[in-house]
């Protein structure tokens, strides 16, 4: 039986989501098989404790990694893009070399179904699996991308770290960033999508129906694995048609009180 590999990116400012996030995955895990998660980024230990605490319940000990945000503070920034959207690059080479794969999730989201079938995807062949959105054809457009293979959004992405230790997947985004800085919008996602465009495998928007998912489909019924809170709509700013999701998790969550 594997073992799920959960990594995800965080802050100070965003540690109250990803306890949701984490909490929500964890209460909507159906299977057997065990699941080790890690968080990247610069938290107190007070909130490191506060964190574990909000998972304990579930056998779960969370592996922190520390990142120096110096090491990406040259690239590419803005009010809503800091340094932590870089650091999901790094997970092939802050994960142990016998780990072959792990799932990436964005903080600002629920998952409402077992992870351990987004899991399972098959991607020996890929060197990921993302969802296409349609949404994203202008990006498509500037980063010369051709139109059958289109963009993914990189908040939910099942990654085979052995291609991305064997192809050197960071230094090619790196590489991409730099060489093409003038046209890059959304930082790391869109220099994946320039790498990798060719090389993914695309999972149904289910397992990551974002914001502008929602509005495309305006009131078709959905049962959505994967709520991403995509955008400036926040659930916790009220307002968002599935903010109840959210506030349902935080109330089991060591924030339910903040």
């Amino acid at each position: 039986m594997e073992t799920l590999q959960v990594v995800t990116v965080s802050s100070d400012n965003y540690v109250k989501y990803t306890a949701v996030m984490l909490t929500s995955l964890l209460v909507n895990k159906e299977s057997s098989n065990p699941i080790n998660i890690y968080v990247i980024g610069s938290i107190s230990e007070k909130n490191q404790l506060k964190l574990n605490q909000s998972v304990e319940r579930f056998g779960i000990v969370i592996k922190f990694f520390e990142i120096d945000p110096a090491l990406f503070e040259n690239f590419k920034l803005t009010q809503y893009y800091k340094q932590e959207v870089y650091y999901r690059l790094l997970i092939p080479d802050l994960l142990e070399p016998e780990i072959k794969k792990a799932i990436y999730l964005d903080s600002d989201l629920i998952i409402r179904h077992d992870i351990t079938n987004l899991w399972n995807i098959d991607i020996e062949n890929y060197f990921l699996a993302a969802s296409r959105k349609s949404y994203l054809r202008n990006r498509r457009r500037a980063l010369s991308i051709p139109y059958k293979y289109g963009c993914f959004n990189a908040g939910v992405m099942v990654i085979n770290l052995n291609k991305w230790r064997e192809h050197n997947v960071y230094q090619l985004v790196i590489d991409y960033l730099i060489k093409n800085e003038k046209i890059i919008r959304f930082q790391e996602q869109d220099a994946l999508n320039g790498v990798l465009y060719n090389k993914y495998r695309n999972f149904d928007k289910k397992w990551n129906l974002t914001t502008t998912d929602l509005k495309l489909l305006g009131h078709k019924k959905i049962n959505p694995s994967i709520i991403h809170y995509t955008g400036r709509k926040k659930p916790w700013r009220k307002g968002h048609r599935y903010q109840f999701e959210y506030f349902k998790y935080l109330e089991i969550t060591h924030w339910n009180e903040d």
